[in-house]
């Protein structure tokens, strides 16, 4: 990745009115905490748009050879993906660049139960580069999740608990998981009706910038159309 992928993604929101970049968490072995990724990390700060890295196979990883069903959604997906976004934070990539915001799939994967232990493990590094606040801090301001394919209202619960009802958003992850199974986990979740219409879309909307359609006939208040994005200016 170079500065013609920062003019791309610039081309893809100023032209097209993309709200958000998804990119590979690595290419070739190299990860986006890495300084000629730096111009991207710009681009995409100015924007104001967040990124959603996508898990690829990376190294060989020993824990999964011979079990192909663990190198997939199971398990190293998440493994994989929260281990990036550790790896961005401990970088400093988010002290270089502070608006910048990462969305995490699947309840964050894993991350929000390990805040403390993060936190903990933190105050005994002696980093040659000391971070700017905590590691959980980062979860407050750089990194938003959503719920994809993880239909526990125990793990929605604590998820909020640990990074902030803001900072958390409905999504399905489709054609893994059911979408009415996704759906009647929401409808059920123990939360009052204003954290709920956060989850369900207040959130995506602040975060991705999105417009809401009002007053659309039998439309349901926690799940309201959208209207087709523009060109931002």
């Amino acid at each position: 990745m170079n500065p013609k992928a920062a003019a791309e993604l610039r081309r893809a929101v100023v032209d097209l009115g993309l709200r958000g970049a998804l990119v590979n968490d690595h290419m070739l072995g190299h990860y986006l905490d890495e300084p000629q990724y730096f111009p991207f990390w710009e681009a995409l700060q100015e924007l104001d748009i967040p990124l959603h890295p996508n898990a690829v196979p990376s190294d060989d990883w020993n824990v999964v050879r011979g079990h192909p069903g663990l190198d997939t959604a199971t398990w190293s997906w998440a493994a994989r993906t929260g281990g990036h976004v550790m790896r961005l934070i401990f970088a400093g990539v988010f002290d270089r660049f502070p608006d910048a915001r990462i969305i995490l799939g699947h309840m964050g994967e894993f991350l929000p139960f390990q805040l403390s232990r993060f936190d903990a493990r933190y105050a005994d590094l002696d980093l040659e580069r000391p971070l700017a606040k905590l590691p959980s801090e980062y979860f407050q301001t750089n990194v938003a999740i959503t719920t994809t394919g993880v239909f526990s209202h125990s793990a929605l619960i604590a998820a909020i608990q640990a990074v902030g009802i803001d900072n958390v958003m409905f999504s399905i992850d489709y054609p893994f998981e059911s979408t009415d199974k996704a759906v009647q986990f929401l409808r059920s979740a123990p939360l009052a009706p204003a954290d709920k219409k956060r989850v369900a879309h207040a959130n995506a909307e602040r975060i991705l910038k999105l417009d809401a359609r009002s007053g659309a006939a039998g439309a349901r208040p926690d799940c309201p159309r959208r209207q087709r994005v523009g060109r931002r200016h």
